[in-house]
Parts: structure tokens; C-alpha cells; sequence
């Protein structure tokens, strides 16, 4: 299967981005094992930034140029990918609440796993709007709290059956506590703990 993920990604500096850099390398290699799995990158620039992007990134989209939204439509529509994968976030799309993705969405020929990072419980008018829209247009969402799922169905009107819950996780990363050692300069200390005087009164 080929993905199209579209999120922020680094070298750009956003938490979004490194998450979808972790999530994209466990699609096309899992257990350490490469699979038959593919994915590429459209990545959302901010202040008409020119990222050194890698290799899997194809596209950038200029967070507020409008017509690069409608440009990366076609260009995933053309890719060959079998699946799409939106990362959410209030900010990291143009236009007000971030409306400059949804022609992209409409305009897309295959399914759409939209990921939101953040749901909000008191919504604005347009923030709402602009989220009920992209949960419409998804084949799927995922959630990464248990809290969101209700808000979904409560407030934005989401059918329960189309959201997914999965806990945000780590990256699998080997810890070499020598190698730590070395590079923080530690040094073996005696440490002593102290117990705070608890008073006991009646109650």
C-alpha cells in the first residue's frame, strides 16, 4: 500500500511533524523489517520557509497559498497512493481555522485517516465548522484521548462508529546509559533521601 501522509515535517520545528516522521518510518519498516508498505510526504512550510526536506517529502505546500492546496490534491490524486493520512492541528493549515485544507480534501480520490492532535471542548463558530467539515470528509479519525471521542460525538457530531482511539505512544529508542554517561559527564554520586516531618493531627 501506498500512503500520502500531509502534516508539518522536519526539519521544520513542530511536534506534529516528528510525530508523523515516527509514524511514517514504522509504516515502511516494522520489527526493524522493511514491508510492503510506502509512503511520501506533502509537507506544510510556514512564512515561506524552504526546508532541506529529505527524500520522502514530494511536495511543499506554503501554509497560506491557497493554490498549493489544490495543487497537492492533484498531485497525490496522481501519485498512486492508495490511502491518505491528514494530521490535524489548529494552526498548521492556512486560512482562517486552518479552511485552506478542506478543498484539498474534497478534491482528494481516495480514502482520508484524518489524526487530530487537538479537540476542542468550546469550539468557535468556525473552528467547529471547519472540523465537523474535515470529520465528514474522513474515512476514518483517530483520537488520541478518550475524552476526545466524547467531545466528537457530543459537539461535533461525529458518528462513533468512524473514530478510532489510539494512545500517541514513543518512539522505540535504544538507551545506552553509558554512552549518556560519557556525553552528560556524570559522575556516581551517593545520594541521600529525607523523609519531611509529617505532622498527625485529629480530624
Amino acid at each position: 500500500m501506498k500512503i500520502a501522509n500531509i502534516s508539518t515535517y522536519p526539519p521544520r520545528v513542530c511536534g506534529i511533524g516528528t510525530f508523523t516522521q515516527n509514524l511514517l518510518h514504522s509504516i515502511v519498516k516494522t520489527g526493524g523489517h522493511e514491508t510492503n508498505d510506502t509512503g511520501f510526504v506533502v509537507a506544510i512550510s510556514d512564512h515561506e520557509q524552504d526546508y532541506p526536506y529529505g527524500p520522502e517529502v514530494k511536495l511543499t505546500i506554503q501554509q497560506e497559498q491557497q493554490a498549493d492546496y489544490l495543487e497537492a490534491a492533484n498531485f497525490i490524486n496522481l501519485s498512486g497512493a492508495d490511502y491518505c493520512i491528514l494530521e490535524h492541528e489548529f494552526g498548521i493549515y492556512g486560512g482562517q481555522n486552518g479552511v485552506y485544507i478542506l478543498p484539498l480534501l474534497h478534491r482528494l480520490e481516495i480514502p482520508v485517516m484524518v489524526i487530530l492532535h487537538t479537540v476542542l471542548k468550546s469550539p468557535s463558530y468556525n473552528e467547529k465548522a471547519v472540523m465537523k467539515e474535515i470529520c465528514k470528509m474522513a474515512t476514518k479519525v483517530v483520537v488520541m484521548s478518550k475524552m476526545a471521542i466524547g467531545f466528537l460525538d457530543e459537539i461535533y457530531g461525529v458518528p462513533l462508529d468512524k473514530i478510532s482511539f489510539i494512545e500517541h505512544g514513543v518512539p522505540d529508542i535504544h538507551f545506552d546509559k553509558a554512552k549518556v554517561k560519557r556525553n552528560s559527564n556524570w559522575r556516581a554520586k551517593n545520594l541521600t533521601y529525607v523523609r519531611p516531618h509529617q505532622s498527625q493531627q485529629g480530624n
